[in-house]
């Protein structure tokens, strides 16, 4: 694998400088007709077709980052919110030989229940040592709400809140990415690879036309041009890509421009 010092883990991560990076999947669903609205049933069919599916499927990913200060988490999966569709962290965690309380951070894309609902069992912290960090604007949003991310807020004593561009070490660093919610980010990974986060909840829908939303943003205005500009720097940048809810077992990729939209790249 070419470019920015990027190589294969065994299993399907990925090593940037020195990180290790693996995705886990906490299950996944189908999205109903009614997520993505503004989308004609004729053109979804179409899209979903070409992609070679069915129905507009999903996967709860989560991540985790291994390098000389620790272990990392990006989101913690859905823990109990989904009920039997998530809820699978600390097994995929145990195969890797990590315990809760190895887990040194845990760094947020946003407090949405499939991304945050892992962090918080019966009003405790899962990963009791944890560091929590998460954009500033998200914990504003979220605070004093009777949700997962309200939850997460209240569990976790040590909290740190960034802003767009902040170093959080070991060649990692905040990429704010606004819209899906008010504190929605993506973090870099040394220079040549990035989490996404929620910019595409599907690529079959979205790659084609990045101004599709779902309902579940916030600000779907700024949503769009959140991912229309991420979507422009990975293509055109050539970086390493991967988004929570990407598909199938190839977690990271290249993104490649296919008419007004874009295509999943080989990695």
């Amino acid at each position: 694998m070419g470019g920015a010092g990027v190589s294969r883990l065994e299993g399907g991560g990925i090593k940037i400088g020195g990180i290790e990076a693996i995705c886990l999947v906490d299950g996944g669903q189908v999205f109903g007709e009614d997520v993505f609205p503004d989308l004609p049933e004729a053109e979804r069919e179409a899209r979903l077709a070409a992609a070679g599916l069915t129905g507009a499927e999903t996967e709860f990913n989560a991540y985790v980052l291994r390098h000389a200060g620790g272990i990392d988490l990006v989101d913690t999966g859905c823990g109990t919110v989904f009920g039997d569709k998530g809820g699978r962290m600390a097994g995929l965690l145990a195969g890797l030989g990590i315990a809760p309380g190895d887990v040194t951070r845990i760094l947020f894309t946003h407090l949405h229940g499939d991304h945050a609902g892992g962090a918080v069992a019966e009003g405790s912290a899962v990963f009791p040592q944890a560091e929590v960090v998460m954009h500033r604007d998200e914990a504003a949003f979220w605070q004093g709400k009777d949700t997962p991310g309200g939850a997460v807020l209240r569990a976790y004593a040590r909290i740190t809140l960034v802003e767009d561009g902040a170093d959080l070490g070991h060649g990692i660093r905040a990429w704010f990415l606004p819209g899906h919610t008010p504190g929605h980010m993506g973090f870099r990974l040394g220079q040549g690879a990035v989490l996404v986060g929620d910019i595409v909840h599907s690529e079959a829908l979205q790659l084609p036309d990045p101004a599709l939303g779902p309902k579940y943003d916030s600000d779907g205005a700024l949503a769009a041009l959140s991912r229309r500009a991420a979507l422009d720097e990975i293509a055109d940048s050539g970086l390493i890509w991967s988004g929570s809810h990407m598909l199938g077992p190839g977690k990271f990729a290249r993104l490649v421009r296919d008419g007004k939209g874009f295509a999943r790249g080989p990695l």
